[in-house]
């Protein structure tokens, strides 16, 4: 039997890795096709642009600029949504302009200011985040003449989202907070405890063992708290219905018109990169701040997003504003608008419509 020349193998993974290309060329150009912006009031733009000192990249799309703005705040840190955005974000477009927006040291606004990530890292702050969201709030409004605009966080998004309509509540026309963050630790341990109970019900001794040691094991690491929760859901799916696919985001880049497969470089560096702000977050307790809002809030959470989304229904009683509202997506986890995006999509534009009548009703 003749062996297999190397050079034959070598030729035959290359010609596999140009098919593979060559496809994912192929879907991503028809998505960007199919998906693009044709009406004459339209925008379909990247924007870069000095912000805080740095050059910063937003993605901004619509179709009319008369639309009212919304500011998308990505999680992580360090997680920008914009190589996924084909997943969700197409169905908002028609009543809103979006923008999406990598935050200081990710994504392009990274590439932008490499040779300098790590001197931005040594000043790398929430506040700052904060104020950099300031600058970006100046510009939209006077570009697209409006007032105030929306604010959207999903995640590590909606603690500095909380934060900024806090201190900027005159330039807010309302908050979006999407898995809202209470704190991470007290979550997870809440997360644990829940579970827990069902173990015992079903009388699952050792998995109540494992959760409880999880529950005492959490410490100031974001790193192991998120590889906590990770074990932690590995346990739920014994007890709930939901299955999280954990290639959701690998899949859809895989196919994005938005991402660039050199831009994978940057995720190898990603928890360098964030380590301040991960610091942060951590620790972070929303409870800490005021629990009352001048502007309009409205909470979209998964319903199995069990990290998150006990300890926020504990806390969302505790909210005042003009106008509240807590909206759960079924069957949805911790990304609920790419697990169910056209549920989402329509619970978005149904509590912005209500949140816009009981407004204006009030005035």
């Amino acid at each position: 039997m003749p062996e297999i020349n190397f050079i034959t193998i070598l030729d035959m993974f290359l010609l596999l890795l140009f098919i593979l290309l060559l496809f994912r060329w192929i879907l991503a150009n028809s998505i960007r096709r199919k998906h693009r912006i044709h009406s004459q009031h339209g925008i379909d733009q990247e924007v870069i642009m000095e912000i805080g000192g740095i050059q910063q990249y937003l993605y901004i799309r619509g179709q009319n600029i008369s639309n009212p703005i919304i500011l998308f705040l990505h999680g992580g840190p360090g997680t920008p949504m914009t190589p996924v955005l084909h997943k969700y974000q197409y169905g908002w477009e028609h009543d809103y302009t979006v923008v999406n927006w990598d935050q200081r040291n990710t994504g392009r606004t990274y590439f932008l200011n490499k040779k300098k990530a790590d001197t931005i890292i040594a000043s790398l702050s929430a506040d700052q985040v904060v104020e950099d969201i300031h600058e970006i709030v100046l510009y939209l409004s006077k570009r697209f003449n409006q007032d105030r605009i929306i604010i959207m966080g999903h995640s590590w998004g909606t603690t500095i989202g909380s934060l900024f309509v806090q201190r900027y509540p005159e330039l807010t026309k309302a908050y979006v907070g999407i898995s809202q963050i209470v704190h991470l630790n007290d979550g997870a341990a809440l997360m644990a405890a829940e579970i827990r109970k069902k173990a015992l019900v079903q009388g699952s001794e050792k998995d109540a063992e494992i959760l409880e040691r999880l529950q005492k094991g959490l410490h100031d690491s974001l790193k192991a708290t998120e590889a906590a929760v990770v074990k932690m859901y590995k346990i739920a799916k014994n007890y709930i219905s939901y299955m999280s696919d954990s290639f959701a985001f690998l899949k859809a880049g895989a196919v994005s018109p938005y991402f660039s497969l050199r831009h994978l470089s940057y995720f190898l560096r990603k928890e360098k990169l964030q380590a301040p702000l991960s610091e942060y977050a951590i620790k972070h307790d929303i409870r800490e701040q005021s629990s009352s809002y001048s502007v309009p809030v409205i909470y979209i959470v998964g319903q199995y997003d069990l990290h998150f989304k006990y300890l926020f229904e504990q806390y969302y009683p505790l909210i005042k504003a003009p106008y509240k509202n807590m909206i759960s997506i079924a069957n949805a986890g911790h990304n609920v608008m790419m697990d169910k995006p056209d549920q989402f999509s329509q619970a978005l534009q149904k509590g912005l419509r209500e949140m816009n009548k009981v407004t204006l009703m009030d005035h």
